[in-house]
């Protein structure tokens, strides 16, 4: 895997990265997701209760079977197949702009599923091209906060979601209290750090995932911003177990 840099061409693993530089330049966190993929999805199964909460929010689209679905930074795939068990004659969508995050998903699911109603595809979300009005449903999980722009990429999805569309996002997002903060940091550096280091062999993207839900926009903040982009209807729903006081489905509708 290689990478534009200055005008030439750089080889991926000869970039150290540190999660500042992530933080600062968010379009580099594809590239680091690449790094972890092939233990992403231990990492993931260790953290209790994980596919169930993707369940729960995607639960939230309230399908009806026959729909064009996006699962926006869907990496692996988990999220994608949380949207395809509602699914009959309609089509999800998988899409992350990080190369190995997406062949584990194909090798893990393109041999069980009918390829029909399931498609894994490499696009920037910044950057969806989409025609207007042309999406039933969207779903994201842990992505909106790893976007350069909030508000770009909202009035984008907006843009592609057909009116009554329905919008979920599956996000950490902190309320802003020392309480929720304090929680976190221990569950970040205390655990989900070392652990998800000693699985993959690589802490950046870890680091950089604890600090980006740090720095992310509240419940309210981020309802705001869905409400400011033109979407209406926004409420926000909490997990059950640890996650209820970080863990979020936020669901919102584009107006018709």
């Amino acid at each position: 895997m290689e990478k534009e840099i200055a005008g030439g061409r750089l080889k991926l693993g000869n970039i150290k990265e540190t999660e500042q530089s992530l933080l600062k330049n968010k379009s580099n966190v594809p590239f680091e997701f690449n790094r972890v993929a092939s233990k992403y999805n231990l990492a993931t199964f260790l953290s209790q209760g994980y596919q169930n909460d993707l369940h729960r929010s995607a639960d939230r689209l309230n399908l009806n079977g026959n729909e064009l679905v996006l699962d926006l930074c869907c990496g692996t795939g988990k999220s994608t197949i949380s949207c395809l068990k509602y699914i009959t004659s309609g089509k999800v969508i998988g899409i992350d702009n990080s190369e190995e995050m997406l062949r584990v998903a194909k090798e893990n699911y393109y041999k069980k599923y009918d390829r029909n109603k399931l498609e894994f595809v490499q696009k920037d979300v910044m950057d969806l091209d989409f025609e207007d009005n042309s999406v039933d449903a969207i779903f994201m999980a842990y992505g909106i906060r790893n976007m350069p722009d909030y508000k770009k990429a909202l009035l984008n999805l907006f843009r592609i979601l057909k009116p009554n569309g329905k919008i979920v996002f599956h996000e950490y997002s902190l309320n802003g209290s020392v309480f929720s903060h304090l929680y976190w940091k221990i569950l970040g550096y205390g655990l989900i750090i070392p652990l998800s280091t000693l699985i993959s062999g690589s802490s950046t993207i870890f680091k950089y995932l604890v600090r980006s839900v740090d720095k992310f926009l509240s419940p309210q903040e981020f309802c705001n911003l869905l409400k400011e982009t033109g979407f209406n209807g926004e409420e926000i729903h909490d997990l059950p177990s640890w996650r209820k006081p970080i863990l979020h489905t936020f669901t919102a509708n584009k107006p018709n």
